[in-house]
């Protein structure tokens, strides 16, 4: 794919972003708990929406083709929220689309 050298680097920047997951998957898994305690709480639909935002860029960059396009979702229904708060049936798919987030975290996070 690379040349020796820059397929190193981009090794090591792939090991690098694996070992970040497990504080993402927790990120995400308190902003999700923070919105089941709480309902639609601003701070924790602008934390959940920056943490999927974050993933679906760089998930296609190392291979994690079904994580980025959980998280692609996951930041489509969120950003709506940007805008208002969300209706109950909103929150419902954001619970869900969070939900599937951390599932394929840990998936991931397992296998790496």
């Amino acid at each position: 794919m690379f040349p020796d050298d820059h397929q190193d680097k981009f090794d090591r920047l792939r090991r690098h972003f694996m070992s970040g997951l497990p504080q993402r998957e927790a990120e995400i898994e308190e902003h999700t708990a923070t919105l089941l305690e709480h309902g639609a709480d601003k701070s924790a639909l602008d934390g959940l929406h920056l943490a999927a935002h974050k993933l679906a860029g760089i998930c296609a960059t190392y291979g994690l083709h079904r994580l980025g396009q959980l998280a692609e979702k996951a930041e489509a229904l969120l950003e709506r929220s940007q805008q208002q708060a969300p209706c109950d049936a909103e929150m419902e798919s954001i619970l869900v689309a969070a939900d599937l987030l951390t599932e394929e975290l840990g998936c991931v996070i397992e296998t790496a």
